[in-house]
């Protein structure tokens, strides 16, 4: 009699183990369904891009060493040079990394004072100010993107995004998308996302 319940009872483990799973992944499929995020296009040397996700971890505890060493090399050259480009993009950057959207734009803000048409930093700022819900200060840095690159694909869908899901101007963002279906022609991926975002 115990016999014949143990393997059941290990069944329904099982089931019930692979039930939470797919509840997990639809309420996640959901979520992003309903909640989009800004495309970020992943760079060599500074990569932002799903940052602050993944499992915990020897791997993920040597990650924030890493990036807490990365951090305390850029803040020094910051002290040292107040004025020093690629350490406060480094560490605007780092603090991305980190999801610390209030200490990133200190020192991203500082560089665009230094650099106000560099494109790398306004998408950083763009991203600092779309996590903090600031969306009108997102639109002006994508849009300043614009004036120095109009064909910026990046910055296009990124506008596209903002309009639709977080200003309601679904029309604005329409044209945003088509820009850059016009436009782009190697990232499958973000022309795989403008194409269903018009479809929606």
């Amino acid at each position: 009699m115990t016999d014949s319940r143990v393997p059941f009872g290990r069944k329904a483990v099982i089931l019930a183990v692979f039930v939470s799973l797919a509840a997990m992944f639809a309420t996640s499929f959901i979520y992003r369904m309903e909640n989009p995020n800004l495309f970020v296009r992943a760079q060599a040397s500074r990569s932002f891009a799903d940052a602050g996700e993944g499992e915990g971890g020897p791997a993920m505890g040597g990650a924030m060493n890493g990036a807490m060493s990365r951090v305390k090399e850029y803040m020094d050259r910051v002290k040292q040079n107040p004025d020093d480009l690629d350490a406060l993009v480094g560490l605007g950057n780092s603090f991305l990394m980190m999801r610390a959207w209030d200490r990133a734009l200190e020192p991203l803000e500082k560089a665009r004072q230094l650099k106000p048409d560099d494109v790398t930093v306004l998408k950083a700022v763009g991203i600092a100010y779309f996590n903090k819900q600031e969306y009108p200060k997102a639109v002006e840095a994508y849009e300043t993107i614009l004036k120095v690159d109009p064909e910026d694909t990046l910055a296009l869908f990124n506008l596209g995004v903002i309009y639709k899901h977080n200003l309601q101007k679904p029309d604005v963002a329409q044209t945003y998308f088509e820009k850059v279906l016009a436009l782009e022609k190697q990232d499958a991926e973000m022309i795989k996302l403008a194409r269903q975002e018009l479809a929606n």
